[in-house]
């Protein structure tokens, strides 16, 4: 069985792996791992071990002393040395000479003995005149002639305009890597070309076989805020005797808008780079793949995350260690999006959420829960911080479907249940609002409720149960914030976060957009029936609240979720937004209006939050049913568009 302890790197969040190997003989050796970073990445994560790429590993003891002089010698990577002049030919020991394919040209090479004759043997990369085409050959010593393809360069993976860097490395007595990088100019655009690097691991089998590919390895271009690594190590895993495989992937850096990771030192859960291995155990029919990781790892950090959820000096750092563990889950594996079956794999790949893949589809990491302990935990460190809007926000991650019990009573803590009830219901019919415009219902300091009509504003008095027409303009439905209006909030296929939209003048042609600080996974459901959060189907429009607009920018809510969207910049952002809020409540907002008390759909009825007050989540009567609603100053009462008719409600 694989060995699966690695607790202590879990709680570091960093799943590096023991560097424990086997030379082919029953002693134990450990190797380099040979580490393979982004293209261009935006942050310049550290190789797995602390040396540099192709150089022998020091150990963790390197510059705290001499190494033990009883511990067996460590494997030095060996690179590959360019061809001779030309490439057309590369000589062998004896006088031999290997010539290259026709149309191909010799880029690097290894000289070694790769088919345990005795003699030394070539591996080389050969390529088309572009770079953007070629193969990995080899050529035994015995038959230099006879040259035998190991693996080709798929050809789905040349990305146009983009010129490769290859590098052909030897990471073990019996293992060869060869990576195939295509250099874009810059990560944005390698990323909308669809740039793939691509690593083939080659096994030396010994006893006069040849060279096989063994494994095939496809990483993406991240978004240019990322950057995605790959560190390989040969490691006898399960203690056989046999070289297994370590692919630890990692990534760096923050999608925008989410705030880059703290440079080391680093506060506890903010490491600079998040990783989780993928392990291929070596079998007589070649590598097969330990169904217990990543999964083993990623449930580990998550553990870490509720851990320090706990603590009021780690809490603060949750959220967006959470935001970068969803987010490691969603690259690595492809049953994160929630699809099912290679063709669904491919799909999430497409759609640029799973980032890796191997050579037989799309990883699959068999994690259904962990989503779901990943906001738990965000939803504990909230409420260890003192923000109960955020961790229901947290806790309503996942619309309708069930909660587990844990999350059942944080809630219950966070937000009491009331029965809410019918106090009087309008003759005046509210005039409709589209989805995201300010709704018609606004209260009043005094208490009396003002209704928007097709006719002007109406002002409901419940106490003396009267209705009258009143002389002021109607507030506007439409989100401005000065020339600008917002438009709507979307769910894409091809964009890692929920976007925002909007016009930045009434004459504008298009649409900008803004990404908000909430993951393509995040965010309340559009519609019953929708498909769920994790399984994307298209373009979606969110349902959300408008809560400010100044010439700033605008307030809205996503359910529970509060957000401020900046419109100052030359280039527009979003932030989380903390409860209570300070800017002035227009009306239509699902504000009172001392702007002090917050009413919103969200865990499946309202929340009804006040500042300096408990949050109570508020159903029954036709709140279900219940649309664009507004609280009154303190939040005892709360009115909602239902039906035709403006519906004020008291909870018990």
């Amino acid at each position: 069985m694989p060995d699966r302890s690695c607790s202590k790197l879990l709680r570091a969040l960093l799943p590096l792996l023991a560097a424990t190997g086997c030379d082919g003989c029953p002693s134990s050796k450990p190797y380099t791992p040979y580490t393979l970073g982004s293209a261009t990445p935006a942050v310049s994560p550290p190789p797995l071990s602390g040396a540099a790429p192709g150089a022998a590993d020091a150990g963790p003891e390197a510059g705290a002393g001499e190494q033990d002089a009883a511990a067996p010698p460590r494997f030095a990577v060996v690179p590959s040395v360019p061809a001779p002049a030309g490439g057309k030919q590369w000589p062998l020991e004896g006088g031999a000479v290997v010539a290259a394919p026709t149309g191909r040209t010799f880029e690097a090479g290894l000289l070694l003995d790769a088919d345990g004759d005795g003699a030394r043997d070539l591996v080389a990369w050969a390529r088309s005149p572009d770079g953007l085409r070629g193969e990995l050959l080899f050529a035994p010593a015995a038959r230099p002639q006879a040259l035998r393809t190991l693996a080709a360069l798929p050809g789905d993976l040349a990305a146009q305009g983009c010129a490769p860097r290859v590098g052909l490395s030897q990471i073990g007595p019996s293992a060869l890597t060869f990576d195939f990088t295509p250099q874009c100019g810059d990560q944005q655009r390698a990323a909308s070309a669809g740039a793939t690097r691509w690593i083939a691991v080659l096994r030396l089998p010994g006893a006069g076989a040849p060279p096989e590919l063994a494994l095939e390895l496809r990483l993406r271009t991240p978004p240019p805020e990322e950057a995605l690594s790959a560190s390989l190590e040969v490691v006898d895993r399960d203690a056989d005797g046999r070289d297994d495989l370590v692919v630890s992937v990692g990534l760096a850096g923050a999608l925008r808008p989410f705030s880059a990771p703290h440079p080391s030192p680093a506060p506890k859960g903010a490491a600079a780079e998040l990783r989780a291995p993928l392990v291929f155990l070596d079998r007589p029919a070649g590598l097969s793949r330990d169904a217990a990781q990543p999964g083993e790892t990623l449930r580990g950090l998550a553990a870490s995350l509720l851990r320090d959820a706990r603590g009021k000096s780690t809490a603060p750092s949750v959220a967006a260690a959470a935001q970068r563990l969803r987010r490691l889950h969603a690259v690595l594996c492809a049953d994160a999006a929630g699809g099912s079956g290679a063709s669904a794999g491919r799909d999430a790949a497409r759609a640029g959420e799973a980032l890796v893949w191997t050579g037989v589809g799309p990883v699959r990491c068999g994690e259904p829960g962990l989503a779901a302990a990943i906001d738990h935990a965000e939803a504990v460190a909230a409420s260890t911080r003192g923000a109960p809007l955020a961790a229901v926000a947290a806790l309503d991650r996942g619309g309708a479907e069930p909660r587990a019990k844990e999350d059942a009573r944080l809630l219950a803590k966070l937000a009491p249940p009331a029965t809410a009830a019918a106090v009087y219901r309008s003759a005046a019919a509210p005039q409709p609002a589209g989805p995201g415009a300010f709704g018609p219902l606004a209260f009043e300091a005094s208490g009396a409720l003002l209704v928007r009509t097709a006719q002007g504003v109406v002002r409901v008095d419940p106490a003396a149960s009267t209705e009258s027409a009143i002389d002021v303009p109607p507030w506007p439905a439409a989100v401005h914030a000065g020339p600008a209006q917002l438009v709507a909030v979307e769910r894409r296929c091809d964009a890692p976060t929920l976007l925002a939209l909007f016009r930045s003048s009434p004459d504008a042609v298009g649409e900008m957009e803004v990404p908000l600080p909430l993951l393509r996974a995040q965010g309340p459901r559009a519609r019953a029936g929708a498909a769920s959060p994790e399984r994307c189907a298209g373009t979606e429009k969110l349902p959300f609240s408008p809560l400010a607009a100044s010439e700033s920018g605008f307030d809205i809510a996503l359910g529970a979720a509060l957000v401020s969207i900046d419109l100052r910049a030359a280039a527009p952002t979003s932030s989380a937004l903390s409860f209570p809020l300070t800017t002035p409540a227009p009306q239509g907002a699902p504000r009172s209006p001392d702007g002090a008390t917050l009413a919103v759909p969200a865990a499946g009825g309202l929340l009804v939050a006040t500042a300096g007050g408990a949050a109570r989540l508020w159903s029954g009567g036709d709140l279900a049913q219940a649309r664009a609603c507004a609280p009154a100053n303190g939040g005892a009462r709360v009115a909602c568009v239902v039906g035709a008719a403006a519906v004020i409600f008291e909870a018990k």
